[in-house]
C-alpha cells in the first residue's frame, strides 16, 4: 500500500469520523456527568436496552431461517424472495412505523420494537445466507447420509452462529441508537421514551455539548458493549468461511415442507416490506376518502411538486457522501486487512462514528465545524456530506475489508514482482477485483445517507433532506402527500441496487 496514500486516507478518516467525537468528549466536565447518575437515566437505559435485545432477538429468529430458505433450498422463487428480502432494511424505519401506525392500534415499546425488528432482520438474513452458502459440500453431504437435513442443519448451525451473531450485534446498535421511530411512535400513543430521545431533548433544551455528551455516555457504552462482540464473531465468520480446497454446498430438498416454508418466507416479507408499501400506495390514493388512479396521481404530482428541492438535496448529499467513502473505504479496508494482527487492533477505532448515537455524531458536527474559519463549509450543503460521509464511512471500509480476505494475496504479490506500484495495484488489480465490494458499500453510504434522520435533525445544513420534510410532515398530520413522499423516497433507496442487479453480471456485495 502507497503510504503517502494511505496517510491521506487515515488523515480524512480522523477528520471526517473521529474528530466529531472527540471534540464532544472533550467538552465533558465534571459537572456534566453528575446527569448520568439520576434514576431517570438509569430507566431510559433499562428501556434502551430492551429494546436493543428485543430487536435484535426479532432479527435472529425471523433472519437466520429466512436467509437458510432462500440461499439453500429450493422453495419456489428463493432467487426472488433472496432479492426482496433486503428491502426491509432499505426502507426507512420512520416509514414502516407510519405505515403500520395506520393499520394496527400498537403503540408504544411493542410497536417500537417490532417495527425495528423486522427493519433490521435482513442484516441476519444476509450474513446467515452468506454464510450458509460457505458450508463445505462434502461436511454438509456427510451429515445428510448420517441423519438428513435435520442433522445437516445441527452441524452447520454452530458454523453459521458466529455470522448471525455478528449481525444482531448492529441490529442491536441500529435499535437502541434510533430516535426517529420511538419518536413518532410516543407522538400518536403513550410515551415510550429512549435514551435518544433523552439526547435530542438535552441538546434542544440546553444547546449546551457537555450536557448532552454526558446524557449520552451510558448509551455510547452500551454500544461499545455491543460493537466489541461483533467484531469477535467477523473475525470468526471470516476464519469458517473457507478451508482447503472448498466445495460449495448444493441445493436441499425440501420436499413437502417447501410449501410451508414458501408461506413463512412470504409472510416475513408481507409484514415487513409489502404491507406497509401497500398502505402508502392506497393513502396516496385516497385512502379512506376513496381510492383512485386519479387521485393516486394528483398526490405524487403534490409530492413532486412540493418536495422537489428536498430530493434532490437528499440525492445529491447521498451521492457526495459515497463518492468520498468508497474511495477511503477501499484504502482503509485494504490496508486493515492486510495489516494482520495490527488491522484487527484497530478495528475498533473504525467503529467508533457508529459506536456513538447519529443525534450525538451531529452534535459533534456542529461543534467542530460551527466557527468562524469553517462557517462557509457549515451553512453549505457540503456539511451535510461531510456529516454522512463521516458517519457511514466504517461500513465502506469493514465491506472492503472483509473482501479482501477473500482475494487471493498471491494476485497482489504477483503484480509486485512484476513491478507495479502499491497505487497501481490498487487501481488496477485489487479495485477491479473488488468491484462488486467497492460499488456496494457505496450503495450501503448512499442509502444509509438517503434515510439518514437522527444524525441530520439538529444540522440546519440537513434540514433541506426529504426525510426530514417528512419527519416534519407525519408530526403534522397524515395525508396522500406524506404517503406519495415516502414513496418516492422508497423509489430513490431502492433504484440503484436494483438497477445492478438487473444489468450487472455479478453479485453485489455489501456485506461488512
Amino acid at each position: 500500500m502507497s503510504r503517502p496514500l494511505l496517510l491521506a486516507a487515515v488523515v480524512a478518516f480522523a477528520l471526517l469520523g473521529l474528530a466529531p467525537v472527540v471534540v464532544m468528549v472533550a467538552r465533558v466536565d465534571g459537572a456534566d456527568l453528575h446527569a448520568i447518575l439520576a434514576a431517570r437515566s438509569a430507566a431510559l437505559l433499562g428501556r434502551t436496552a430492551l429494546l436493543g435485545a428485543g430487536a435484535a432477538l426479532i432479527a435472529l429468529v425471523v433472519g437466520i431461517p429466512f436467509g437458510f430458505l432462500v440461499a439453500r433450498t429450493d422453495v419456489p422463487g428463493a432467487p426472488l424472495w433472496r432479492i426482496a428480502g433486503v428491502l426491509p432494511i432499505l426502507l426507512p424505519p420512520l416509514v414502516v412505523a407510519m405505515s403500520w401506525a395506520g393499520m394496527t392500534t400498537l403503540r408504544g415499546g411493542l410497536a417500537t420494537t417490532l417495527v425495528l425488528g423486522l427493519c433490521t432482520f435482513p442484516l441476519v438474513a444476509l450474513y446467515s445466507a452468506r454464510a450458509f452458502e460457505r458450508v463445505d459440500g462434502r461436511q454438509e453431504e456427510a451429515a445428510l447420509l448420517a441423519g438428513g437435513l435435520r442433522a445437516a442443519l445441527r452441524a452447520e448451525l454452530p458454523l453459521v452462529l458466529p455470522s448471525a451473531l455478528f449481525a444482531a450485534c448492529f441490529a442491536f446498535v441500529l435499535a437502541i441508537n434510533d430516535f426517529a421511530v420511538p419518536d413518532y411512535v410516543s407522538s400518536i400513543g403513550p410515551k415510550w421514551n429512549v435514551y435518544a430521545d433523552e439526547i435530542f431533548a438535552s441538546w434542544r433544551s440546553s444547546r449546551d455539548t457537555g450536557s448532552a455528551v454526558a446524557s449520552a455516555l451510558p448509551l455510547v457504552l452500551l454500544t461499545a458493549l455491543a460493537l466489541w462482540p461483533a467484531l469477535e464473531m467477523r473475525r470468526r465468520s471470516l476464519l469458517t468461511s473457507f478451508s482447503g480446497d472448498f466445495r460449495a454446498p448444493g441445493t436441499l430438498r425440501l420436499g413437502f415442507w417447501r410449501w410451508p416454508a414458501l408461506a413463512f418466507v412470504l409472510a416475513v416479507l408481507g409484514v415487513a416490506a409489502f404491507t406497509p408499501l401497500g398502505r402508502l400506495v392506497w393513502e396516496s390514493g385516497g385512502g379512506a376518502r376513496g381510492f383512485s388512479a386519479a387521485n393516486m396521481q394528483a398526490s405524487f404530482a403534490r409530492a413532486l411538486e412540493l418536495g422537489r428541492a428536498n430530493l434532490a438535496s437528499s440525492l445529491t448529499f447521498a451521492l457526495g457522501a459515497a463518492v468520498i467513502a468508497v474511495p477511503l473505504g477501499l484504502v482503509l479496508g485494504h490496508a486493515l486487512e492486510r495489516s494482520g494482527t495490527l488491522g484487527r487492533r484497530l478495528a475498533p477505532l473504525v467503529l467508533i462514528p457508529i459506536a456513538v448515537p447519529a443525534i450525538l455524531f451531529g452534535i459533534g458536527g456542529i461543534a467542530l465545524w460551527n466557527h468562524a474559519a469553517t462557517g462557509a463549509i457549515y451553512d453549505s450543503g457540503w456539511m451535510a456530506v461531510l456529516l454522512f460521509a463521516g458517519r457511514f464511512l466504517p461500513f465502506a471500509v469493514l465491506s472492503c475489508a472483509a473482501a479482501t480476505a477473500m482475494l487471493d494475496r498471491r494476485v497482489e504479490d504477483s503484480a509486485r514482482l512484476a513491478g507495479a506500484g502499491p497505487a497501481r495495484r490498487l487501481v488496477r488489480i485489487v479495485g477491479p477485483a473488488l468491484a462488486p465490494a467497492v460499488f456496494g458499500s457505496g450503495l450501503v453510504v448512499f442509502v444509509l445517507s438517503m434515510r439518514e434522520l437522527d444524525a441530520a435533525i439538529l444540522v440546519p445544513a440537513a434540514n433541506s433532506t426529504v426525510l426530514f420534510r417528512l419527519y416534519n410532515a407525519v408530526h403534522f398530520g397524515r395525508d396522500d402527500f406524506v404517503a406519495a413522499l415516502a414513496l418516492l423516497v422508497v423509489f430513490f433507496v431502492v433504484a440503484p441496487g436494483l438497477l445492478w442487479t438487473l444489468f450487472a453480471r455479478r453479485r453485489l456485495e455489501i456485506l461488512p
